[in-house]
């Protein structure tokens, strides 16, 4: 039932985006920009990556809200368990619908052509549902001792709110969309002084790891979506 739902909203959504009454619509391409295999996420801590990818869907991009609209809409979701991202957000505008298994240390790669329609956007979300969803390697030195880690985790929920500021016009879109991730940032939130396991190797389920990773890759800081000129 719930991939139900969301087959129907992924529907619905696409459906707005494309027949808008009174809105011209624009095609844009998207690219994934990788990141530095070498990563400083805080003091005393240097690491070097020898793999990380991670799997996301469904790029959808954002109007500016309705500042009225906050005080009129009650929340109709769950605030339970927050992080970084959980701001109010416009309507969707724009959207690229797929799913894509992100090399974040390799080449750039192309993710395809954005539907936007025309006018003001201000934030963009992604959907992250697989497992595992995120896979890590490579080696934490800490204080000086190398500290080998092979992590991965399966996330279930969205990274929203990522700035993306833009007035499209039409007759001057941009060249392209780039995504990119900040791994000093997704990083940062691990407490990489936590023992690892007996094999020496930190792994997603020593200390809390698991929890302080998963809070990094979907903080809002830590993704980017800037239109190419």
């Amino acid at each position: 039932m719930a991939l139900l739902m969301r087959a129907v909203q992924g529907a619905a959504l696409s459906l707005a985006v494309a027949c808008a009454p009174g809105r011209t619509v624009v095609q844009v391409p998207v690219a994934f920009a990788p990141s530095s295999p070498d990563v400083v996420p805080g003091d005393g801590v240097s690491i070097a990556l020898d793999d990380a990818s991670v799997t996301v869907a469904h790029l959808r991009l954002e109007s500016p809200p309705d500042p009225t609209a906050r005080w009129r809409l009650p929340s109709l979701i769950s605030t339970a368990v927050a992080h970084p991202g959980h701001d109010f957000a416009g309507g969707v505008s724009g959207e690229l619908l797929g799913t894509w298994t992100l090399d974040l240390l390799g080449d750039p790669v192309p993710l395809g052509s954005a539907t936007l329609q025309d006018g003001a956007y201000a934030t963009a979300r992604l959907q992250v549902e697989a497992s595992p969803v995120l896979t890590m390697s490579g080696t934490a030195t800490v204080d000086g001792d190398p500290i080998p880690f092979g992590l991965e985790a399966a996330i279930a929920q969205e990274i929203t709110g990522i700035p993306f500021d833009l007035t499209l016009d039409p007759e001057t879109p941009p060249e392209a969309l780039t995504l990119s991730v900040d791994l000093d940032h997704a990083l940062s939130f691990v407490d990489w002084r936590t023992d690892p396991g007996a094999d020496g190797l930190l792994t997603i389920d020593d200390g809390a790891v698991g929890h302080t990773l998963t809070f990094g890759v979907v903080s809002t800081p830590t993704w980017t979506l800037e239109p190419v000129e």
